[in-house]
């Protein structure tokens, strides 16, 4: 890939000065997709391989398995490598059971080195987890499963 931290870096300072709803970037096989507010609009997406799960001790549900009606999906703000702890062979941000408040850290997603914290963003029970420790996820894709307690 020819695309650097530093181009990365200017295009960050550029949106953080500029006025726009979404925002979408392509330069080779980089694709970079903005939003204020949380609806990017849905575009085709060439097939990624995933990458080979770690072999840890890791609650996952199966993929097949839809949330409840009363869960809420926590879903992956942009591509990246998904990690549920810190650092490696430290234990996860949160395991199924847990209560978390809307400003818990449930996992980061990393991305060109920049590691990026996940809020649970509602109060709750984590009921599920849906992506294994470094694991390859895409924009949108479902993380974990929450039941709000109002």
């Amino acid at each position: 890939m020819d695309f650097d931290l530093e181009e990365l870096a200017a295009i960050i300072e550029l949106l953080d000065k500029a006025d726009f709803r979404h925002f979408s970037f392509e330069k080779g096989d980089l694709r970079i997709t903005v939003s204020r507010d949380g609806n990017v609009p849905q575009q085709p997406r060439a097939a990624t391989p995933a990458a080979p799960a770690q072999a840890a001790p890791s609650q996952r549900v199966v993929a097949d398995q839809a949330p409840d009606d009363d869960e809420v999906v926590i879903t992956a703000p942009l591509l990246g490598t998904f990690y549920r702890s810190p650092k490696p062979g430290e234990p996860p941000y949160v395991e199924i059971g847990d209560k978390v408040a809307p400003d818990t850290v449930l996992c980061i997603v990393e991305v060109m080195k920049l590691m990026n914290s996940v809020p649970a963003g509602v109060s709750g029970e984590v009921t599920k987890i849906f992506a294994a420790d470094g694991e390859l996820v895409e924009y949108g894709s479902p993380l974990f499963a929450i039941r709000a307690i109002a």
